[in-house]
């Protein structure tokens, strides 16, 4: 993907945060809810005007232009308008039925792990509720909008799009326009690999990566990153008894929300930070914990003042 800002350095992204509203990381009422955000963190919420403009500043060479239209935000993309319609980000002719779908989560998304606290009973009591709520009420987002942005609109169309390439001495298929994003990690990693023995090791520990998948996210309705080939997962020789993915864990552990990071399968900080300078950002960081997976959403980054 040919973005400027983090993706060239970090000097755009500091003019671009510039650019924002006055009102830029107010708290701001909002139905979306950010499932992916840490528990230990005040959720944030962002409004549409800040969403829009984050994602105009990490895909301009893709949405052809923002504006405020009939008193909402809106993006057009491929040649058509995607409102913010409360976070549903949804084509024009269902703005106004944004309630049959699921808002998609814009969520703080911290620069280094938090402290994972014992939850109090009161505390671990709502956490099983929130689980419990959102296994019964799966997310259903309406794909329009990442399928105009992708242009991905169907199996057919997203295999046109795909390109193989080799990462870290790995085959996988990802997105033709992140061939770019996905080298400069593996540069990245190649040349820490050089003096880190534990970053080194890690690597040479790992099966392969998994990226395109035509597919929907596990126990949801909406469709995953992995269909878009935005999207990469770490295949581990051996996990070492350890947790990656919450729904594992909820197989052992009906509280897997309090597993200490320490039995949770964990990438090197090198690693992760060498796919988070390109724009991508790492699952070991929400909530619903799913530590070998890497999504590109360069939006959530500077949203968050990266």
């Amino acid at each position: 993907m040919n973005i400027p800002g983090f993706l060239t350095g970090k000097l755009f992204v500091f003019l671009c945060l510039l650019s924002f509203s006055p009102g830029l990381f107010a708290e701001v009422p909002m139905e979306v809810q950010p499932e992916g955000a840490p528990r230990e963190e005040p959720r944030r919420s962002f409004s549409g005007e800040e969403v829009v403009r984050a994602f105009y500043r990490a895909y301009p060479d893709r949405i052809e232009r923002i504006a405020l239209l009939a008193g909402d935000w809106a993006m057009l993309v491929d040649g058509s308008w995607f409102f913010w319609a409360e976070g549903r980000l949804l084509p024009e002719e269902l703005r106004m039925q944004h309630r049959d779908y699921s808002p998609y989560p814009f969520y703080r998304y911290p620069r280094t792990l938090p402290a994972l606290g014992e939850p109090d009973p009161q505390e671990a009591a709502r956490l099983r509720a929130r689980v419990s709520s959102r296994e019964e009420n799966p997310p259903r987002r309406h794909p329009g909008f990442f399928n105009a942005l992708w242009r991905i609109y169907d199996r057919d169309t997203s295999w046109a799009r795909m390109k193989t390439t080799f990462f870290l001495g790995h085959r996988l298929e990802l997105h033709r326009e992140l061939l770019e994003d996905l080298a400069a990690v593996e540069e990245t990693i190649q040349e820490v690999m050089k003096t880190d023995a534990d970053l080194r090791r890690f690597v040479a520990g790992l099966s392969g990566f998994d990226a395109y998948n035509w597919r929907i996210i596990a126990g949801t309705a909406s469709m995953s990153f992995h269909a878009y080939g935005a999207a990469v997962d770490l295949l581990p020789g051996d996990y070492r008894g350890l947790q990656a993915y919450w729904r594992w864990a909820a197989r052992y552990y009906p509280d897997w929300f309090t597993l200490p990071y320490e039995q949770r399968f964990m990438p090197p900080d090198s690693f992760v930070r060498a796919f988070e300078e390109q724009g991508f950002i790492w699952g070991g960081k929400w909530f619903y914990f799913d530590t070998i997976h890497f999504e590109y959403r360069p939006e959530l980054l500077i949203l968050n003042g990266w």
